[in-house]
């Protein structure tokens, strides 16, 4: 049924596909050479599969690790700096480190809020004072 389908798809279409139903469309001239390919192929394969699992080994004992010292790194630095953030968050304005002419230059206010803030502003570590 189905060999009856696929050569009736093959008339209709018009078109021979690389091999059929019957065998392999391709006979290599010289055996001994096509012999030689498949054996140098499945050598391949089999290096490539010892070298696949070799760099999941290195990822799981060196890379796994390494990510996690980081994310632990990472966290006590960024303690550090929200514990520093909770100090400064109190300060009044006349307190708070001075402002030079370079830092919040606003040409156009912007079109959302009071027109100060950025999109990312944020109260605990950002501070604009405006002097008018």
């Amino acid at each position: 049924m189905f060999r009856q389908l696929v050569s009736k798809q093959i008339r209709a279409n018009g078109k021979r596909f690389s091999s059929t139903l019957d065998g392999p469309a391709f006979k290599p001239a010289d055996a001994a050479k096509a012999k030689a390919f498949k054996e140098h192929a499945l050598a391949l394969d089999a290096h490539s599969a010892k070298t696949a699992g070799l760099w999941k080994k290195i990822s799981f004992v060196v890379a796994l690790p390494i990510i996690g010292i980081t994310a632990v790194n990472t966290y006590f630095v960024e303690a550090e700096h929200a514990e520093h953030r909770a100090h400064t968050k109190h300060l009044s304005d006349e307190e708070w480190p001075t402002q030079y002419p370079y830092q919040n230059i606003r040409r156009v206010n912007y079109f959302w809020g009071d027109g100060d803030k950025t999109l990312f502003w944020n109260p605990d570590c950002n501070r604009h004072i405006r002097e008018y």
